[in-house]
């Protein structure tokens, strides 16, 4: 599979400890892992340099937006620590043989609830109910690859394999 085209994810559900939500609307925008840094500046730099802190990352928050007021919004806004999984299933074409590949992809988040937007009413309208998560652990998984796997509380960093924190652990 050398001439391989990624395309698009083809479709996904989320999936709590317990079930499938169940009334998730089309679309889940995943976190922005932005690195915390420090800027550098003094004799011999041109200007300033910024340097992020490996592992450190600034908040991470997701929004699970339902089409309804629904019972499962409430249940995310408890303080149960259970986990949540996004699974879509990523398109690609392949050059070489003209077939559609299919792959999976996995995201295991553990998070604690930060808001509850109700949304509105109207008539004939969904209400755009969306739950506010702080995203504590994340876990990516593509083609039962882990690429990514971020432990807040636990001082875990992993990218495509490799312990991005193991210089770090011998000395502290």
């Amino acid at each position: 599979m050398g001439n391989t085209i990624p395309q698009k994810i083809g479709n996904f559900n989320v999936y709590d400890d317990t079930e499938k939500l169940i009334g998730v609307s089309g679309e889940i925008t995943l976190p922005n892992l932005e690195g915390m840094s420090e800027a550098i500046s003094g004799a011999g730099l041109l200007g300033e340099i910024e340097f992020a802190n490996p592992g450190h990352f600034g908040s991470l928050s997701i929004e699970i937006p339902f089409r309804t007021l629904h019972k499962k919004s409430f249940s995310l806004s408890k303080y149960t620590g259970r986990n949540l999984y996004l699974r879509a299933n990523q398109q690609s074409y392949d050059a070489s043989t003209g077939r559609l590949i299919q792959s999976g992809i996995k995201i295991t988040l553990r998070t604690a609830p930060k808001g509850l937007n109700l949304g509105k009413f109207a008539n004939g309208a969904s209400t755009e109910t969306t739950n506010a998560l702080e995203i504590l652990y994340i876990k990516v998984e593509v083609a039962g690859e882990i690429v990514l796997e971020l432990d807040k509380l636990n001082f875990v960093y992993i990218v495509d394999g490799e312990d991005m924190l193991a210089e770090i652990k011998k000395y502290i």
